[in-house]
């Protein structure tokens, strides 16, 4: 089964993980987050697995960036090696407001495929 990790599992990382289990299930979710208590908490509500960020960047086809735009290169540049290592076999999904694709590239260390979004209201509801 194809992994989704979230690393960030705030207001919006945790609406869209939880609209995502409800099509996908939460076996295929992998949820990682600095407060690891918050991780813990959604991961049991879903029934999906905690993890950390190199366990996502390793095994997630979908990897959704649920950080603020100032700490996405300090997530994003301890993944470099791993994320190189996957080649293009991998998608970053980024909500981090104003942050351009060439700089989140730039902080993954290489040239991938990356999708924005820009979550909002429909998306805390699941819509």
């Amino acid at each position: 089964m194809k992994k989704i990790g979230f690393i960030g599992c705030g207001n919006m990382g945790g609406a869209l993980a939880r609209a995502v289990a409800k099509t996908m299930g939460g076996d295929a979710l992998l949820l990682a987050d600095l407060n690891t208590e918050k991780a813990t908490v959604l991961a049991q509500e879903l029934g999906a697995s905690v993890a950390d960020a190199d366990r996502i960047a390793r095994e997630a086809y979908l990897i959704v960036l649920g950080v603020k735009p100032q700490t996405l290169a300090a997530t994003l540049s301890p993944l470099q090696a791993v994320l190189a290592a996957r080649g293009n076999g991998f998608i970053l999904l980024s909500m981090a407001a104003g942050t351009p694709i060439a700089k989140i590239n730039e902080a993954a260390g290489g040239k991938y495929p990356v999708l924005r979004i820009m979550p909002n209201l429909p998306v805390s509801v699941g819509e």
